[in-house]
């Protein structure tokens, strides 16, 4: 391992603890030199963390891990699949803007980085249609933080057309860009379970899943990561050995989670039927499980504890208003990793969060005052 390679591996480790959104995310990028890069510092293809090593050498240790979670921020913000037709030069000044008022937000970065409060809390897009054209004008990439030619590798070539640019998100569809709509939702739920993810990432992540990425997905993924609570270090964690970091595994297969299934009149019985089967196929993923299951909808109707074999119901009852508050009271009392309730979101919330996890899987446009939501799409 060289000694740029060390550092790398040194940032990254950090941002593991200090901001594990970021850090988990920057932990599936292979890290590999570059030289061949304007300008040359770092970059990323949404597979690798290029760098190269005059730039992490001359580069601090605090600054260097702000560039990490800059290129982290390109691929958890979709910015190549997101060009489309747009110029090229004017889309990476704007996606810098964009990702630079996010990192700032937590990191340090090189001075003379894009940056305009302008811009703070706009997306790409918003900030593309308002830069001035003399900002756009001049050598490919002139005034970004890192190297942006990589980006071709998601299908978005130098010139490409519009036919070819829609041609180009459609072939990743459930490809890269899947992966990293997954990997944004999994890293967000560690860093929750951490009480390290801040509200302005939340929003963030809503923003990233919501509407493309099958929300069974979203959903098995973050039950299993509230669930995965013990830590070991003999053996340690395999995925990251090869990259010479050695980190907790996890041990135990056992889950032991809360389920809530709003039974009001704007709840459909295939809507129902559908999370009931999803349900039953994460129980199936682990040898041993404990699931609190409520039927409710102004107060609990019926309430079942599912083991291993034991069948779920097939009938509900209800059909009343919505409230959520007397099904989170109960299972406050319960032992429980993390809470998921189906329902539209119209109804009453208790005043105060649980100190468990709530993911919602809602259907309609309602909104919560906390917890994740997954957006059911329309039709299951």
């Amino acid at each position: 391992m060289t000694t740029a390679e060390k550092k790398i591996v040194k940032a990254r480790v950090a941002m593991l603890f200090d901001h594990p959104f970021f850090g988990n995310l920057a932990m599936f990028l292979e890290v590999a030199e570059k030289q061949e890069m304007f300008p040359p510092t770092m970059a990323t293809d949404g597979r690798h963390l290029y760098y190269h090593p005059d730039f992490i050498s001359e580069t601090s240790l605090e600054e260097l891990t702000g560039v990490i979670a800059h290129e982290v921020g390109h691929v958890a913000l979709l910015h190549p699949p997101r060009r489309h037709n747009r110029a090229k030069i004017r889309w990476n000044i704007a996606c810098d803007y964009a990702v630079n008022d996010l990192v700032l937000k937590e990191f340090k970065l090189p001075e003379g980085v894009l940056y305009s409060p302008s811009y703070a809390d706009k997306s790409a897009e918003w900030i593309y249609e308002r830069l001035p054209d003399v900002e756009c004008g001049g050598e490919k990439g002139k005034g970004t933080l890192d190297s942006h030619d990589e980006w071709a590798d998601w299908g978005l070539g130098e010139g490409e057309g519009e036919e070819q640019g829609k041609s180009g998100q459609n072939r990743l569809e459930g490809s890269l860009e899947q992966e990293w709509r997954e990997r944004v939702a999994q890293a967000a739920s560690q860093a929750r379970m951490q009480g390290k993810l801040p509200g302005h990432l939340e929003t963030l992540v809503d923003g990233i899943l919501q509407p493309k990425l099958d929300w069974k997905t979203i959903l098995r993924d973050m039950i299993t990561s509230c669930a995965k609570s013990d830590f070991q270090l003999v053996p340690p964690n395999k995925k990251h050995i090869w990259r010479g970091l050695y980190l907790p595994s996890l041990t135990g297969e056992e889950i032991s989670i809360g389920v809530g299934i709003d039974s009001s009149g704007s709840i459909s019985d295939k809507e129902v039927k559908d999370f009931l089967s999803e349900l039953k196929g994460i129980c199936d993923s682990y040898e041993n499980y404990t699931v609190y299951l409520f039927i409710a909808d102004t107060h609990i109707r019926q309430r079942f504890e599912l083991h291993p074999f034991d069948p779920l119901p097939d009938t509900i009852t209800g059909r009343g208003g919505t409230s959520f508050v007397e099904t989170l009271e109960e299972a406050a009392r319960l032992p429980i990793s993390s809470f998921v309730y189906m329902t539209d979101l119209c109804g009453a919330f208790p005043e105060q969060e649980p100190a468990f996890p709530v993911i919602w899987v809602a259907v309609g446009d309602g909104e919560s005052p906390w917890g994740q939501v997954i957006r059911l799409p329309e039709g299951g």
